[in-house]
């Protein structure tokens, strides 16, 4: 009878120990994904997701599309945004907030960004649809500007500061996509030693040969707030 007892006091250590180890480990997890960004906690007022809301809209509209889009009640991470600060050579700590107003839509492939502290648009991506004729490059390049020119008016200003990629072009089965691409290769000049972006500072849109736009990237005011607001330039 003692020695049923002692085993079963044996079991219940062991089992103790394994619960402690477990919840140690996932402490160790989630410290070490807090260490290597900037998350900021809680949910977004009212007032912050009906603007964000009626940025999205006005931007899906210009580009065409079905405004089918639901924002998420707490603030997300930026896809394509991050300043970084690299403590080694494996890890690095997140040097600004990001307090990005997300999106999904009937797909996987629906999805948005938003800016909570400006509404400016950062991202947004659609189902792409390939009806209609196909366009010449120079109608795609026009109707691209003309989109530019109503979701981000500042784009005349500052694209003589950025480097045009060459526009890339996939083949689908159902017809093919042209992506539009400026870059902004001098934000890290600007920058300490000891920070870097995760990537350049960039806007591009997608469109469809037949000219149908289906996703939009704007990062530029993004960054270039980032410098001013958490004081990053050397």
């Amino acid at each position: 009878m003692s020695k049923n007892i002692r085993i079963t006091a044996v079991i219940a250590v062991v089992a103790v120990i394994g619960a402690i180890a477990g919840v140690y480990a996932l402490s160790a997890h989630k410290a070490s994904r807090e260490a290597n960004v900037a998350p900021i906690e809680g949910s977004i007022s009212q007032t912050e997701l009906d603007r964000a809301t009626a940025s999205l809209r006005s931007v899906v509209e210009a580009a065409r599309g079905t405004f089918d889009f639901h924002a998420q009640p707490t603030y997300g991470h930026y896809g394509n945004f991050g300043l970084i600060k690299y403590v080694n050579e494996v890890k690095g700590v997140g040097m600004v907030d990001e307090m990005s107003v997300t999106f999904t839509g009937k797909t996987s492939n629906d999805n948005a960004e938003v800016d909570s502290k400006t509404g400016q648009v950062v991202s947004f991506h659609h189902v792409a649809d390939y009806t209609g004729d196909t366009k010449t490059y120079a109608q795609l390049e026009e109707m691209v500007r003309t989109f530019l020119d109503k979701v981000y008016p500042d784009f005349v200003q500052v694209e003589s500061t950025l480097t045009s990629e060459n526009n890339s072009k996939t083949g689908r089965p159902e017809g093919s996509n042209i992506f539009f691409t400026w870059n902004d290769m001098n934000y890290e000049k600007q920058l300490p030693e000891d920070i870097e972006a995760e990537r350049a500072p960039f806007i591009q849109v997608g469109i469809t040969s037949t000219g149908h736009i289906f996703s939009y990237n704007n990062t530029i005011d993004l960054y270039r707030n980032a410098l001013k607001e958490f004081n990053l330039t050397q």
